[in-house]
Order: C-alpha cells, then structure tokens, then sequence
C-alpha cells in the first residue's frame, strides 16, 4: 500500500465549487481553513463539464474548466484558491459521482446510448441508471471495453489538470477518488446485474473469472456443466437450493466482487498510464446489507493499492439502530482493512424545508462523530462542507455563514491533531469476537432478488433446510446483544486475517450451514488451543464446494470439550428481534457467557439506576416510559507509549449517570480527565461513578491517567 498522508491531513469536507458562485469559493474556502480542516474533497462532474459532444477533435466531449461558459465551471481558478490557502485535495472525478447530479456525472449520451453497453438484469434487460427522479437512463457495464474507452477519454482530460498538481509537484492534490460507490448503483443484488453478455458469453468475463478462481480444477457444479466454457449463470431463486448448486450461485455472487474490484484497478490503471503517481488513490463504499457483499472490503482496498473509505448517513437524532449498524461497520473495517476512514459523513440533510426533516443540528453531528471514532473511525470527510442544491443544513451556508455545526468540524480536527502520530496507533480494546463469515453473508446474498436497500433479506433459498439471511441477521444482534451486555466485540475476518488476537477467549459465530475453509481453519484452530465458541442457530456442516466440511460435530448436549477449548451450540437464533427490542433473557444469556468465557474485560458499564421518561398523551394524559436495556457504551482506546482513551457515550434519550468498571488486565487508573472541560474524575477500588453524568445522546472523551510513580 502506498504511504497515506496522516489523519488529520485526511480530515476535510466536500466544497463543490460547480454549485456555488464563485465570489463565495474565497470566503468558503477561509472558513474551511479557520476550522483547522486540511483535505478539501470535490466531485469533478464529466457532464457538467461538458459543453459540446463528442466530435474528432474533443474525444471526451467539449469541456470548460476554465469558466469560458459558465464562471462556475472554472475548476482551475478554484484549485488556484485552495493552494492560496494551503490546504491539500481530495480530487474526486468519476467517471460517477452520483451526487444528487443528473445521470450521476455521466454524459446523458453515455448512458442514454447503446443498450449493449449496459449492465443488464437476468431477463436480459438494461438496468435503471442513476437519475432516479425522471428514471431515464441505465448503466454503462463496468468491464465492457467500450465503456473503458469513454472512461480512457474523459480521465486523460482529467489527468492533465491532476498530475502537474500532485502533491509531488507542490500541488494540492493527495488523494484520487478511482470512480464513486462501486456498485452497480446499488442493483447488485442476485438477479438484477450483470449479465451483459460481454460477461456472460463464451469467453466472456464470468468465465476469465472461473478459470482464475478454478485454475484447472474440477469445478463443484452441477453434473450439466462438464466445462467452464459451458456454465452459464444462475437466472432464478429456487426455494430450496441443491448442495451441488451451492458452489454455483454463490461463485455469481463472487464474480460481481470481482468484476467491481477488477474495474476499480482499471480506472487505477488508466490515471497511472497517464503518468499520475505517488498519489493515494481510494475508493469509497455506500451501504450495504449484509455488509461486504458483493462490495468486499479488502478487494476494493487490493484494487486501489491505496484506501478505501465508507459513506455513513444516519437520521437525525442517531437511533440505537443507527449507531449500531456504524459501529458493526467499523468493527468489520477495523478487521479488514489496512485503515479505517469515513469517506463521507453527514453534515446535512438532501432538503432544504426547515419544517421538515432535514434539520441537522450540531449535538447530533458531535454525538455521531464521536461515536465513530469510538469504534475506530481515525478521519472524517465530511459530506457537506456548504449548502447547495438539494442539500442542507451544512456547516456553512452557501454564502459561507457559520452555523454551530461548524464548531464540530473545528473540534473534531483539532482532537485528531493535538495527538500527532500517537493517533494514528490508538485502537479500541475489545472482549470477545463475532466471527464475519463470508460464505454466510453471501448465502444471503443469493436469496436477495431486488436491488440492495434498507432491508435485510430472510428466506429463500434454503440450505439443508436453513432459510438464507438467518446468519447475516444474527451477526448485526451479537454485536447490539454484547453493547447491550456492557461489553465490546470485534469483528474476526478469516478470510481478510487469518491471524487472531491474542486476548480473545470467547468467539460468536452466527450460525449458517456453509462457512468458508478459512473461517472452519481459524476457528478450530482457536478452540484447540483453548478458546470457547459460542454457535447460533444453525451448525456449520458444509464448504463453499457443498462439501461435507471438516469441522467437528455439534454437542449432544449443547455443550463439549474440544482439544483444550470448548464447543457451545445455542440452537436458536438470536436475531429476531427488532434492534430497539433486543429480548431481555438473550442479552442475560451472552452477559453471562461473557462473565463465564471471555477471560476479561477492559471496561463494562451499566447506568446507575432505571432509565425511565414520560410522554405526553392524550389519555390518561402522562405515558410513562422505561429503557431495561443499557444503551450506555464505555470503549477504552489502548496507546502503546502514551496514554489511553475513554469514550462513553449515552444512547438514551433522557440524561444518565453511569458506573464503570475496569478489568484487572487495563492495569492501574489513577483518574480520568475530560477532554472537553478538563474536569477530573477518580478512579477507586477500579469503579467510577462520581458525576460521570451524560446528556441524552452525547460522548465524552476522557484521557485516562495512570498513578505517577
């Protein structure tokens, strides 16, 4: 991986010069700077750029960077502005942006023109482009050479502007943006993409991919396809699938990872065949559930050679779900990749009606940052710096007026930069491991027939009797069912990282009929050497071929010896209840496997008595309300040479005291120190609770201080 610029230099917000005048580019751009804010991140859109079409001498079109049209499109002058005041770039050109734009940046006659060059659905059919509104246009297939072609035009025009202002050269530019969300636009799910037959066809990409994947051997298919060249792809959802069918399916599932990780290594590719060098690229990711399927972590950051970041936006004010489903995120990032980022965070909201939804006020923007650097999140590119079209509520008003979320984006850098290079090595101490499997999530996947959204598919088809999406759905619970115990998990990755960490005793797995060869390795590996693993719902029997996997057989009694570990199987399910209704006994059930099996903990924390409210109603005329789940979270962030950090952050909706408790192995606290108000609070007998005392939805961080010698 190529060295990355640090985190505060990768801290910033997007400033889209395009939607702005440009008299307010100056006054914008010195807001961002007294912010202590250094990457400035901007989309470059191809269409918007584009003033005439293609033609001989214009390949890409007739373009205007110079605001020879529009004084708006004057990207130059703009990257002149940023230099003025030192600031570095987070070039950002597509060849989708997406961005609420027309098209999604594409020129309309790109994606509005062949249908051959489409990604097509498995009827065959050009797949729905991005302008959802007017649902006009479709999607360009990303492997298809044509449209590699287009993508060589238009980045050559780009990479002109890029390479004599990279960073190397004195310029503002670090980062190179290597396309938008890969992901078919979000219809990537089983049925909707890509069976263009530039894929499909004889020879085509899903067969290059097979032999690769395959190389020579016997393929684990169905008895009717005697060779490569004769597979075709799967074009249905049966109810129940066939173990010789397993392999199959989800091998479709895995050719979409591989074709986004393969276009984004292209795009790579192209800006380096233009001399473009010594610069981060990186790719960002939109949400998905289950996460990392199709869009693998690790593949995409193997195609950058560089970082990739994800794109988190939640509700104001952040839910428990919300939280909860950041902070899995994190958990997988931090198992998966080299580095952990946001490469787009809420600051806003897509309308502008202050009746409506879309206030975005500062204590929610303070209180959802500080929970993702809870969880690892080292920097934060911030998603949008101003108002503009259909955005707002921003930081700044699309004039460059202040507004107290401004004051978020300041504290957040300056948190980031006051501990230097020892920020970069902080990373949060957790109890126990839920074990990400691949295989698992992408059963689910092969179950999913409409494009990826909010939802999270439960049901067909089966495996050996096990409804698809019942492991995926499991592993978003343990994570809340452990917070909700007072504890941390992290994620385990086999597939990512072989390598475990040391002080886990104690392994969730979310249970599903086929694992990966690596997970069944790591996780007797893990036992035989003394770990206890824990089992939900279904046990695992079969590999990715629909073999008969070698992994040892469930307890009789739900609970055996094995080598010097343990083997525990919870036969039912843990996720299915609704996450603001985790059941009560079930969060019982893993505290006390925790205090049983996990050999430690950092820090756990309870508020200090009921949590309890009232609503007004209209009869009997007060509701009283009660919160029996802990919705307090306590993360201690470990520093080799310096001192650690403590986030608590209060999920309630009312104001909390909470009580903490430090494991024996964090060593000894002599106080904890607010970093916001620099009050202090002391640590005895290893408990805390004198006026440890929260706002409703709020974070604070602590420096924890050891007793001087």
């Amino acid at each position: 991986m190529l060295n990355r610029p640090s985190s505060y230099d990768i801290t910033g917000a997007e400033v889209q010069y395009f939607r702005l005048e440009p008299r307010y580019w100056a006054p914008i751009l010195d807001r961002f700077a007294d912010a202590s804010l250094r990457c400035v991140t901007t989309y470059v859109h191809w269409n918007e750029h584009m003033v005439g079409e293609p033609n001989a001498r214009y390949p890409a079109g007739v373009l205007d960077f110079e605001g020879r049209t529009d004084p708006r499109l004057n990207l130059l002058g703009f990257l002149d502005l940023v230099v003025e005041r030192g600031l570095t770039l987070n070039f950002r050109c597509g060849p989708f942006c997406c961005n609420e734009a027309v098209h999604g940046g594409y020129p309309p006659w790109l994606v509005m023109g062949d249908p051959n060059l489409m990604v097509w659905d498995y009827q065959n059919r050009p797949t729905r482009g991005y302008w959802i509104a007017k649902r006009e246009g479709m999607q360009p297939s990303y492997l298809h050479p044509e449209y590699l072609a287009w993508c060589e035009k238009w980045l050559a025009e780009m990479d002109r502007i890029i390479e004599p202002r990279l960073a190397k050269h004195g310029g503002p530019i670090t980062m190179l943006n290597l396309d938008n969300e890969v992901s078919y636009i979000v219809q990537d799910s089983f049925l909707a993409c890509d069976y263009n037959p530039i894929n499909v066809a004889p020879g085509g990409f899903y067969h290059r991919f097979l032999e690769e994947k395959y190389a020579g051997d016997t393929l684990p298919y169905p008895d009717r396809f005697r060779s490569i060249e004769e597979v075709t792809p799967p074009r249905d959802i049966p109810e129940a699938m066939p173990p010789d069918e397993l392999a199959w399916r989800m091998d479709w599932v895995e050719f979409k990872q591989w074709t986004m990780a393969r276009y984004i290594a292209e795009v790579r590719a192209i800006h380096e065949r233009h001399g473009v060098s010594d610069v981060t690229f990186m790719t960002n990711l939109n949400p998905h559930r289950p996460e990392g399927v199709p869009t693998r972590f690790p593949a995409f950051e193997k195609a950058t050679r560089g970082l990739v970041g994800y794109d988190f936006y939640r509700y104001p004010f952040l839910s428990w779900s919300g939280y909860s489903s950041m902070a899995r995120v994190l958990k997988l990032m931090n198992a998966s990749l080299g580095y952990t980022w946001s490469a787009e965070f809420m600051a806003g909201w897509w309308n502008k009606d202050m009746a409506g939804m879309s206030r975005v006020s500062d204590d929610h923007m303070r209180f959802m940052a500080r929970c993702a650097l809870a969880h690892g999140c080292k920097a934060i590119g911030w998603f949008m710096f101003h108002d503009r079209r259909v955005f707002g509520d921003c930081p700044v008003s699309s004039h460059g007026h202040p507004r107290p979320s401004l004051d978020v984006l300041r504290e957040t850098a300056g948190l980031i930069k006051s501990f230097g290079d020892g920020w970069e090595t902080l990373m949060p101490a957790t109890d126990v491991g839920v074990v990400y499997d691949l295989a698992s999530h992408t059963h689910t996947a092969t179950g999913d027939p409409m494009p990826s959204g909010d939802d999270l598919h439960v049901g067909k088809p089966t495996l050996d009797g096990v409804p698809a999406g019942l492991a995926s759905r499991d592993y978003e619970a343990l994570h809340r069912l452990i917070e909700h115990a007072g504890f941390q998990a992290a994620a385990v990755d086999a597939d990512a990282r072989p390598d475990l960490p040391d002080h886990l005793c104690l392994l969730f797995l979310p249970g599903s009929p086929v694992i990966t060869d690596a997970t069944a390795a790591l996780l007797k590996t893990f036992v035989d050497a003394g770990g206890t693993l824990i089992v939900t719902g279904a046990w695992p029997r079969r590999s990715t071929r629909g073999a008969t996997l070698g992994f040892p057989a469930p307890p009789a009694n739900g609970e055996t010896t094995h080598g010097r570990g343990r083997l525990i199987h919870w036969p039912d399910p843990v996720g299915d209840a609704q996450p603001e209704h985790d059941d009560l006994n079930t969060i019982n059930r893993v505290r006390r496997a925790i205090h049983d099996y996990a050999g430690g903990f950092h820090v756990r924390i309870r508020p200090e008595s009921p949590v309890v409210w009232e609503d007004w109603g209209e009869q009997p005329g007060v509701i009283r309300h009660e919160q029996p789940r802990n919705l307090g979270v306590a993360v201690l962030h470990r520093h080799a040479d310096g001192d650690d950090l403590l986030f608590v952050l209060n999920l309630y909706i009312e104001a909390v005291r909470f009580a903490l408790e430090f494991g024996d192995h964090v060593g000894p606290i002599d106080t904890l120190e607010d970093l916001d108000d620099g009050s202090t609070h002391p640590v005895i007998d290893r408990g805390v609770t004198l006026d440890l005392d929260l706002d409703r939805k709020a974070c604070r961080i602590y420096r924890v201080l050891r007793p001087k010698p």
